[in-house]
């Protein structure tokens, strides 16, 4: 019997832009409106088929977003094959942070694949952060991919998961 291959990917990105609650609502925890700001990491897993038959389990390390846990991205990065990064669309500094964050993970991990995220869609009236402009930056900065989403809602939350796996797998998701 083959044994189960893990895959470590990692989110990246500001406190409060919805990391913990994409991951919690990705691996079928549900969306929590009470859900606090992550202190240090949270680490998800959930066992994913592919859709040639072979299991995985995909482990999802969640780092704080402050920036006094930027210390424990050397350790948070470990085995990490990649990233999803994720902004907040109602909160310019979130997005306008994103280049220090590739630096930490290309300096810790190279140019591993990535995917852009931007999170909150379904407040759409307080968007401040234009869709073109962060695609453009997806391109500018090598992202495999955008996606909006609503963790809140459950919109697209488990594309840019999916997407990063296949491309990490070389396969579909069953």
């Amino acid at each position: 019997m083959e044994k189960q291959r893990i895959i470590k990917i990692a989110l990246c990105g500001e406190g409060g832009v919805g990391k913990t609650s994409l991951a919690r609502v990705f691996i079928g925890e549900g969306f929590r409106s009470d859900e606090n700001i992550t202190i240090g990491v949270y680490h998800f897993s959930t066992t994913l088929r592919l859709s040639d038959g072979r299991e995985i389990k995909l482990v999802i390390n969640d780092l704080g977003g402050e920036h006094r846990f930027a210390f424990l991205a050397p350790i948070f990065l470990r085995g990490v094959k990649g990233c999803v990064f994720v902004y907040d669309v109602t909160r310019e500094e979130t997005f306008a942070r994103l280049p220090n964050w590739l630096r930490i993970v290309k300096k810790t991990l190279g140019d591993v694949p990535r995917v852009l995220v931007g999170n909150k869609i379904d407040v759409s009236e307080l968007r401040i952060v234009p869709e073109d402009i962060a695609r453009e930056f997806a391109e500018r900065e090598g992202f495999l991919a955008y996606f909006e989403t609503s963790a809140k809602e459950g919109v697209n939350v488990r594309k840019p998961f999916l997407f990063l796996v296949e491309h990490l797998t070389g396969g579909g998701v069953g």
